[in-house]
């Protein structure tokens, strides 16, 4: 059930993704002695009704069921369904299908009218003595252990009796799950006796740990701070099927982000000429209107997701004030007290010693389709606060930085292709890009990887001027991304006018890559004619003719070497003057 539900939920919001083994192990930081907790996405924390009764049943999570049964008995009324909705448009027998195939799951998610639980539903490991990677392990439930691509570097430096898991109940609100972190740092710290933890929050764990800093962020218990993609002004993806369009889901960017998460470099793009990419999407909103949103409608995170706008709008319409009272209490506190004043939240927290950091992926359009830039699950914007252009466009020229957080004249905080604007990000100093990484990707990628642990675990890095190594926008180099290139007396996305040489890195695992064609205004290249790239492999071209040009935008097109049916790529790779 928790597949179809990420289906569904997880093509709506896609911010709790399945872990499978990284490609790449980055080098391992020395451990600042510090616990570390794991906050993870959304849906990852594992769900219990009537924990440590007769009763006892696990809804989400390791040993959960599924009824077979039941699968199959409503297979015959979901492919009809389908059937009669392609050729009438009628939806009334596939939502029945569906509705039927979840309902005992979804029934047993339900949340009453005020925002609490309709059963006595737990989460697993709960307390902080049960939720060590040590005690999982002792007691056989390291299952319990989440996103092992990441976490198993993590434990690589960090003993596992330092090691803990936070859960929290995914359906509440972000009021509430801040509470409960709160309580639980401090049970970590009386655990291990130390005076501080780290912690890494992913997505919607970002969003909780956000909203922790907002509120207890001067209290002086935790010294390093890294959230990954976070969530904190939610995802316009929530407001795409809630709203009254349909979604417009990329069927090539869904088959990109599944090569992604399913680590293989087999190229999916066939799934978009296979699939019928508009009947898919109207299929999709009928079965979430009609099956998932009156469920979702009484959990406090869907309300969470919002912006504060769209909060407004979508509270008026679906929220009763009496009967809903408990949902909207939290809900207004969240969006009008903590998202409305984040950013200064967050500022204050790094003022009073806590080293926050926030990972944010942009350069790809918005999964459901809306021209918004993004990491195709979470809006760029919302996961950083930076001014961003309409995906697809670049900021005009002329355009000058905001400078409504840093004013600093020294600091670039435009990225090379002219699209996002950190100068009035929420923490300007401490926010790393990464441009064309999917959401929740970043242990696939040994650069992201490397610089996510030396975040976490060291204090080697106090900003994003601190090293060449780790600029501020850097490209995502994940094996499915292919190609990476820099001038090599450069970082990553700028140039000068002694700039003559271009790396050019095949970052495959599996395929040689042949370089067809580089092309770019003002600049020539001696790049020997079908020139190849093996696995892992560099390759230097010199280059002449950089002028003092503002901008420089480089065009490669290159196929794998031995498919002779497999198209060309042309990748565009940005360039600014330093």
């Amino acid at each position: 059930m928790k597949k179809l539900i990420s289906i569904i939920l997880c093509l709506a919001m896609l911010c709790g993704i399945a872990a499978v083994p990284t490609y790449a192990s980055s080098s391992e930081p020395e451990w600042d002695g510090d616990p570390v907790i794991f906050i993870q996405g959304f849906t990852g924390s594992p769900l219990i009704k009537d924990k440590g009764l007769d009763t006892e049943e696990t809804i989400l999570g390791p040993g959960s069921e599924f009824n077979i049964q039941k699968i199959l008995s409503a297979v015959p009324s979901i492919v009809m369904g389908i059937a009669i909705f392609a050729l009438t448009g009628n939806s009334i027998l596939l939502s029945s299908g569906f509705g039927d195939l979840a309902s005992d799951k979804l029934d047993k998610l339900a949340c009453l009218a005020d925002g609490s639980s309709k059963y006595n539903i737990s989460t697993y490991p709960h307390f902080a003595e049960e939720a060590s990677a040590a005690s999982l392990v002792a007691n056989g439930e390291e299952a319990y252990i989440p996103e092992v691509a990441i976490t198993d570097e993590i434990r690589k430096t960090v003993p596992d009796e330092y090691f803990f898991v936070f859960n929290s109940d995914w359906r509440m609100g972000q009021i509430d799950n801040s509470e409960r972190l709160d309580w639980f740092i401090g049970e970590v710290l009386r655990i291990t006796g130390k005076d501080k933890v780290d912690i890494y929050a992913l997505s919607h764990g970002g969003q909780t740990a956000a909203t922790y800093l907002y509120y207890h962020g001067t209290e002086n218990e935790v010294d390093n701070v890294v959230l990954n993609v976070p969530a904190i002004c939610g995802t316009s993806i929530v407001k795409g099927l809630l709203g009254d369009g349909a979604a417009n889901f990329s069927m090539d960017e869904i088959s990109r982000f599944l090569a992604v998460m399913l680590h293989t470099e087999a190229d999916l793009r066939i799934l978009g000429d296979i699939l019928p990419g508009r009947f898919l999407n109207d299929l999709l909103k009928v079965v979430f209107v009609d099956v998932f949103q009156p469920h979702a409608l009484r959990f406090g995170s869907i309300w969470d997701f919002m912006d504060v706008e769209t909060y407004k709008d979508y509270k008026a319409k679906y929220l009763n004030p009496t009967e809903n009272a408990g949902i909207i209490e939290k809900a207004d506190k969240m969006h009008f007290d903590c998202m409305a004043n984040i950013g200064e939240g967050l500022r204050l927290a790094r003022e009073s010693g806590v080293n926050v950091s926030i990972m944010s992926n942009y350069g790809t359009r918005l999964g459901s389709g809306e021209p918004i830039d993004a990491d195709f699950v979470i809006d760029t914007v919302s996961t950083s606060g930076a001014y961003c252009a309409v995906h697809g466009e670049q900021f005009e020229d002329g355009y000058t930085a905001k400078g409504t957080v840093c004013n600093n004249a020294a600091h670039n905080h435009i990225s090379p292709d002219r699209t996002v604007d950190a100068s009035c990000a929420y923490l300007p100093e401490h926010t790393w890009f990464v441009r064309g990484q999917y959401h929740g990707q970043a242990a696939y990628d040994s650069y992201t990887m490397s610089l996510l642990l030396k975040l976490l675990l060291t204090d080697e890095i106090t900003d994003v001027h601190t090293s060449p190594d780790y600029p501020q926008f850097e490209i995502a180099q994940c094996p499915v991304d292919a190609m990476y290139v820099k001038f090599t007396n450069e970082i990553s996305g700028r140039f000068n006018s002694e700039s003559n040489e271009l790396l050019v890195r095949n970052l495959s695992a599996e395929y040689s890559l042949v370089i067809r064609s580089i092309e770019a205004d003002g600049c020539t290249f001696d790049c020997e004619r079908r020139a190849v790239v093996a696995p892992g492999e560099e390759l230097l071209i010199p280059c002449e003719g950089i002028d003092d040009s503002d901008y420089i935008c480089i065009e490669i097109t290159y196929a794998r070497q031995g498919e002779i049916l497999t198209p060309a790529f042309t990748k565009a790779f940005y360039f600014t003057a330093a």
